[in-house]
């Protein structure tokens, strides 16, 4: 991994004339603009549809896109959906939260709009993707409009016990009676891949690599779980038997009740890893760096009984480690993964990390605990990892300071060399901001990322996400004077300073 920098910025937070950022021109003027800064990595978060209170940590399928993200512009340059439609989909003002209420409804209407018209031309291209696709595309396409007709009930809870358990037969005659609905779903993901594989050619021509982030679990309603349950641990009924989750920890005193189904790691060693293998493929299709979420649950996982309501009474488990990862780095080079390994790690885990030669990740935040001598400060990095001032589940830096009690705000003063008041200045030019990010820039790390939100100097208010709690996540919006008040000569700077460009 060469000296670089990067910087976390959520699709989902790209300004925008659209109620949500998409595939479209601002995210190429943003990348634009980390051209001019000097750097050269973009980290963005899932793309995958995402579940529960829109969560892109519990995709409804691993393999297809987020058709929120689709562009309704390129619709309309392909002469699928009128001016007045698109501008039906305008909001007069962009709000610091999302809020997706009536717009997602909407947004998915002028999608089928554009569906119908489509439905009128050559399919010919639309077929050869249908083929390529042909893995998982089915399954989605029918699971979709299975949740439409059942009002978006889990498939554990359609009325019909046969299509729950995807009889075969079932499934085909669900699959005759709904054609218009699966090509629908079918040409949804068309667009989606068609906009993203676009945008991030424009992106790789300026230089610029896009860093994915790939979930470890699917959403226990998800195609994956229902499509592939003799993969995942369930019971009589196709129900996981064992959740997802982590023990208590930084963020909650009760542990994380993730809710993913777990997987059967012994089904999946039968065929390979297929699975696995083709999960990677297609998010290598999409990126050109993968940072694999919960990288210690490759090694050893947390399992919680199903129907628990925190995640406390958990066990730990042995996942296949090396077993997985020797087919998978003979696949895809090294520099093509980051570990997320960040909470509680093992021997076992860093000497399964030191196996694979992947970088790991630190965060700066956690390093600073004036009751905990931590070897994670900048000083203490290593070359080969990946290090953040936060992630999206961190508060903004600004919000963290201001969250310190005396003795760790005194601590992190004399680290930085900062005045008491720093932390009362926000924006671009925030003297604390602006230490920290060039603290970080200095280290040995091969490869610093900041989120935007820290580049702005935004307090609280624009965290991403609060681990452990329900609603009011992933809503993080940014207007485009925000991004214009961003300052590109600066980073140069540090960049050229700091030999990162």
């Amino acid at each position: 991994m060469i000296r670089s920098s990067g910087v976390l910025m959520p699709v989902f937070s790209l300004p925008g004339p659209f109620a949500w950022g998409v595939l479209g021109e601002e995210a190429l003027n943003f990348a634009r603009s980390l051209k001019k800064a000097g750097i050269s990595r973009w980290q963005v978060l899932p793309l995958s549809p995402p579940g529960a209170f829109a969560s892109p940590y519990q995709c409804i399928s691993s393999f297809a896109g987020n058709p929120a993200f689709i562009d309704p512009r390129g619709l309309y340059k392909d002469g699928l959906i009128s001016d007045e439609e698109l501008r039906s989909l305008y909001v007069d003002e962009v709000s610091p939260r999302i809020h997706y209420g009536e717009a997602l409804p909407r947004h998915t209407q002028i999608l089928k709009q554009a569906f119908t018209r489509f439905a009128t031309r050559d399919f010919e291209e639309l077929t050869r993707f249908r083929q390529k696709e042909v893995s998982w595309l089915e399954d989605y396409a029918v699971f979709m409009t299975a949740r439409e007709i059942f009002g978006e009930k889990p498939w554990w809870e359609w009325p019909d016990p046969l299509l729950q358990k995807k009889d075969e037969e079932t499934v085909r005659n669900f699959a005759r009676e709904h054609a218009a609905s699966i090509h629908y779903y079918i040409f949804e993901q068309y667009e989606f891949f068609k906009q993203l594989s676009e945008l991030r050619r424009q992106i790789n021509e300026l230089g610029i690599a896009v860093i994915g982030d790939l979930p470890i679990y699917p959403a226990a309603d998800s195609t994956d779980l229902w499509g592939r349950r003799e993969l995942f641990e369930t019971d009589e009924n196709g129900y996981p038997s064992r959740v997802a989750g982590v023990p208590p920890d930084y963020f909650s005193a009760e542990g994380q009740l993730w809710g993913n189904p777990l997987y059967s790691w012994d089904k999946m060693k039968e065929d390979k890893y297929r699975y696995w293998i083709e999960r990677i493929g297609k998010a290598m299709e999409w990126y050109d760096l993968l940072r694999l979420d919960h990288f210690r649950g490759f090694e050893s996982y947390w399992a919680v009984p199903a129907g628990e309501s925190t995640a406390i009474n958990g066990v730990w488990e042995k996942g296949p480690a090396m077993d997985l990862f020797e087919d998978l780095l003979r696949l895809y080079p090294q520099g093509a993964f980051i570990a997320e390994d960040l909470g509680e790690i093992t021997a076992d885990v860093r000497q399964f990390l030191q196996a694979t030669g992947i970088p790991g990740m630190k965060v700066l935040q956690f390093a600073f605990d004036p009751f905990f001598e931590s070897k994670d400060r900048p000083h203490s990095y290593k070359a080969n990892i990946v290090a953040f001032t936060g992630t999206h589940d961190n508060d903004t830096l600004l919000g963290w300071a201001r969250a310190a009690g005396d003795e760790e705000w005194q601590l992190i003063c004399r680290y930085f060399g900062l005045k008491s008041d720093s932390r009362d200045i926000d924006g671009p030019l925030s003297p604390l901001c602006r230490r920290v990010i060039l603290t970080l820039w200095q280290s040995v790390a091969n490869l610093v990322i900041v989120p935007i939100t820290d580049l702005l100097g935004l307090d609280s208010s624009y965290r991403i996400n609060h681990p452990g709690t329900i609603g009011g996540n992933w809503e993080m919006r940014l207007t485009q004077e925000q991004l214009d008040s961003l300052d590109l000569e600066w980073l140069a700077g540090i960049n050229e300073v700091c030999q990162r460009n």
